[in-house]
């Protein structure tokens, strides 16, 4: 039976420069050569997965929007987006707040862009993805899965006191979170994956390194958190592998005897 092998981007597969180490990029061609599946499984949005390096290393398939988009050899075969019903009280629900808003899906970010022109975080997309990121402002429809907002000037709080019921909230820290809709994660990602390739879960494998990945590294039959990976991340996991730069992938696959 085939095994599966779902890879966390950020500090996990790349670290914060987007840099990759070379034994990254050979174990996990390594694994898929041996015959088993390697997968991206990401809270990014599919549209902001597009780094040529990254997608250069070679994957099966890829888990976006914490299981919110599906993937596989370039397919979609899985989307659930949210409905205009629902952007519209999440846009309702952030109106008057100064919170960088983005909205992500498979083919677009959304951004608002005329209150944060000169954010690091909007040039950021804007330089990886160009034309693929629409101000919020002059759009009229929008093809989302899940949302992120930076509040820092206000918190977290409020807009979690008003979302709560309907959206799952993923706090990165007391300012930072991914919103996504309820019942979805990187572990229903994986799930889904599983069902549609019928690949049995005694067969799954999940390398992360922080607080969207507790629910994956839970859920997978075998988790690995990355050595620079945070305490929770480590305590969620099976096996702790050395950090990013540190061959840690190359390890985690070696000690399960993914690749030889």
């Amino acid at each position: 039976m085939k095994k599966a092998v779902f890879f966390d981007i950020d500090g996990t597969l790349w670290d914060d420069d987007l840099n990759i180490p070379v034994s990254t990029v050979e174990s996990i061609r390594k694994l898929r050569e041996q015959g088993d599946y390697a997968f991206i499984c990401s809270g990014r949005s599919r549209a902001n997965i597009c780094n040529e390096k990254l997608l250069a290393i070679g994957f099966d398939g890829i888990v976006a929007s914490c299981g919110a988009h599906i993937d596989f050899q370039g397919e979609k075969i899985f989307e659930k987006l949210l409905s205009e019903e629902e952007v519209g009280r999440i846009l309702d629900a952030l109106s008057g707040r100064h919170v960088l808003t983005v909205l992500e899906g498979p083919r677009y970010t959304y951004v608002n862009e005329d209150e944060f022109r000169d954010n690091p975080y909007v040039n950021y997309l804007k330089q990886e993805q160009g034309e693929r990121v629409k101000n919020i402002a002059g759009s009229v429809e929008f093809e989302i899965n899940k949302l992120s907002v930076d509040a820092r000037e206000e918190g977290l709080g409020g807009i979690t006191e008003i979302l709560k019921d309907e959206f799952d909230i993923i706090p990165h820290n007391e300012w930072l979170a991914e919103i996504v809709p309820k019942g979805y994660s990187k572990a229903t990602g994986i799930q889904k994956v599983c069902e549609l390739l019928q690949i049995a879960h005694e067969d799954t494998y999940a390398f992360g390194d922080s607080a969207n990945d507790l629910e994956m590294l839970r859920y997978a039959a075998h988790g690995i958190a990355m050595g620079n990976g945070t305490e929770a991340a480590k305590e969620a996991a099976d096996y702790v592998t050395t950090n990013l730069s540190d061959d840690g992938i190359k390890n985690g696959l070696l000690h399960y005897g993914l690749i030889v």
